[in-house]
This record gives structure tokens, C-alpha cells and sequence, in this order.
């Protein structure tokens, strides 16, 4: 009996820290679009004091090569945590992936909507991404 109470407590234990942990290192996903853009972000969890976001934006117009160089900006609704990439260029599809290490602030959470900015042909666009 004492034997089986070590077990089923150890077996509680371990689901408990794998479950917490699990928690901690998962990925933050925020997506959202307007009348010309579509986009996605996903924050990987922190090393050595800066994520890594992958930027999936989408251009939803008609006429991709009309774009030409844009330029993106991300932050939270504090203004903070920018995120900024310069001279961006759609692919033949109208998409654009990107891969960056970025400092950020501790204090993301998916409650936070994410506000990204796009900025092209002397025209700009906010998106609000929120957590999926």
C-alpha cells in the first residue's frame, strides 16, 4: 500500500513540473489582418535575454510587385518591445518571412494585443494582432 501511495505521489509530481514547464517554454502566437495586410507573429521563449520572432506578414492586395520596400514596426500597446525591420520585400506570392532575435520586455502575455505597424509606398497600415 505505502508503495503504491510513492508511486501514484511521485507519478502527480512529475505531470505537475512537466505540465508547468511545458507552460514556460511554449512559443506565444499573435495574428491579426486589415483591408491590405495579414500577418502573424510568434514569440519563442527567451535565451539569454532576447526572443526570437518569426514574422509572417501577407500583402492581400492585388498587386504584389506594387509594393516594392516596406518597412514594419511591432509593439505592444505600451509602446514597448519594438520590433523593427527596414527595406522588406514581398516574394512573387505577396509574403514575407522573417526570422529576428529581438530584446523584449518581460511583460508580454497573450492578453496583450500586439500593434504592427507596416509602412510602404508612402503609405501606413496598423494591424492588431492578437493571441491566439
Amino acid at each position: 500500500m505505502k508503495k503504491n501511495c510513492n508511486v501514484l505521489f511521485a507519478a502527480f509530481l512529475f505531470i505537475s513540473l512537466t505540465g508547468c514547464q511545458s507552460k514556460i517554454n511554449d512559443p506565444l502566437d499573435f495574428s491579426g489582418k486589415n483591408k491590405n495586410w495579414s500577418a502573424n507573429i510568434t514569440l519563442y521563449p527567451a535565451k539569454n535575454n532576447k526572443k526570437t520572432a518569426l514574422i509572417n506578414l501577407n500583402y492581400l492586395g492585388n498587386q504584389t510587385e506594387s509594393v516594392g520596400d516596406f518597412g514594419i514596426s511591432l509593439e505592444n500597446l505600451n509602446n514597448k518591445n519594438g520590433i523593427g525591420i527596414r527595406d522588406g520585400r514581398l516574394n512573387k506570392e505577396g509574403k514575407f518571412k522573417e526570422k529576428i532575435e529581438v530584446d523584449t520586455d518581460k511583460k508580454i502575455n497573450t492578453s496583450d494585443p500586439l500593434v504592427l505597424t507596416i509602412e510602404w509606398n508612402d503609405k501606413s497600415e496598423n494591424v492588431v494582432l492578437k493571441s491566439q
